[in-house]
């Protein structure tokens, strides 16, 4: 009979759990199409953005050269879930991350977005100079932190290099961890970025040309470039924010869901465990009976 009720327990339990993550794949879905729209529309303006780039790079240099700086430290951006239960989503990004810079972490400093990523690098001992925790649906103005340290970074060079590792969001099945240099920033950096993510720029965009002898720069060319540095790292980076934040929700619903149908196979097994050992005892019960029935008749 113990094995009876510590099945039943179990099977209880089981139940409880598969409501739980039910609930949590179905919060996730309505989640992800809310930030999904939006990361399909960014998607589409990051396609535009590069491709104006691509094309203005052909007749003026958008791009300088790097600057030397006598601070050679560098400035990582680590962009993680607020939250766990997301599968592999945040081991992945770790293992590339840290592969990278384990023999390093004295010479590199970290902003991190996401309550996960800051506990990471605390345990990990990482120099952490500034973090930001997101809600499930932000505005950009909510990254206003990360944009003032990125602004005196690039104002007063105070990093050698600026990067930022967040999981891309592909598709519902895959996110990719990506790291991308914000500064030094330049057209090779941009086109890997979009051979990694298989991002294709438009023929007519890509091959477009201009007359360079006819262009003016108002109102003067430092200006114009400071200008687009400012809104290209903006641009990227509450783009990784958002991809990071899509995969994110892709990656629980699914996480979530096989929990769910890993729920479902054990309830199938210890119900049919229960029902194995309830038919056992009621056996055992009728033999006992007909066992002291035979004895007292004799």
């Amino acid at each position: 009979m113990a094995d009876i009720k510590q099945l039943k327990i179990k099977i209880h339990s089981t139940k409880n759990i598969k409501k739980i993550t039910n609930a949590m794949e179905i919060i996730s879905t309505i989640k992800l199409q809310k930030v999904k729209k939006h990361t399909e529309s960014l998607r589409r303006y990051m396609i535009e953005f590069l491709g104006m780039l691509s094309a203005i790079d052909g007749y003026t240099t958008l791009f300088p050269a790097s600057s030397q700086t006598d601070n050679a430290k560098e400035l990582i951006i680590l962009v993680w879930s607020e939250k766990w239960l997301c599968g592999s989503l945040n081991t992945l990004l770790f293992k590339q991350f840290h592969a990278q810079y384990e023999s390093k972490q004295g010479a590199v400093v970290l902003f991190t977005i996401g309550k996960k990523a800051k506990e990471f690098a605390f345990k990990r001992g990482y120099d952490v100079i500034g973090d930001c925790s997101l809600r499930d649906v932000f505005e950009s103005d909510d990254l206003r932190p990360l944009y003032d340290v990125l602004g005196d970074a690039y104002e007063h060079k105070r990093y050698a290099r600026i990067t930022v590792y967040y999981n891309y969001f592909k598709n519902t099945m895959k996110q990719i961890p990506v790291g991308l240099d914000l500064m030094p920033l330049s057209m090779e950096t941009c086109d890997r970025f979009m051979r990694e993510l298989d991002i294709v720029l438009p023929s007519k965009v890509s091959t477009r040309t201009y007359n360079a002898t006819h262009i003016e720069l108002e109102p003067d060319r430092e200006t114009i470039v400071k200008k687009a540095y400012e809104i290209m790292m903006r641009i990227i980076v509450y783009g990784a924010v958002l991809h990071n934040k899509t995969g994110e929700f892709a990656a629980r619903m699914l996480a979530m869901k096989w929990a769910k149908d890993n729920a479902t196979s054990i309830i199938s097994w210890l119900t049919l465990a229960y029902n194995k050992a309830r038919q056992d005892a009621i056996t055992k019960e009728v033999l006992e009976i007909v066992s002291a029935k035979a004895v007292i008749e004799d």
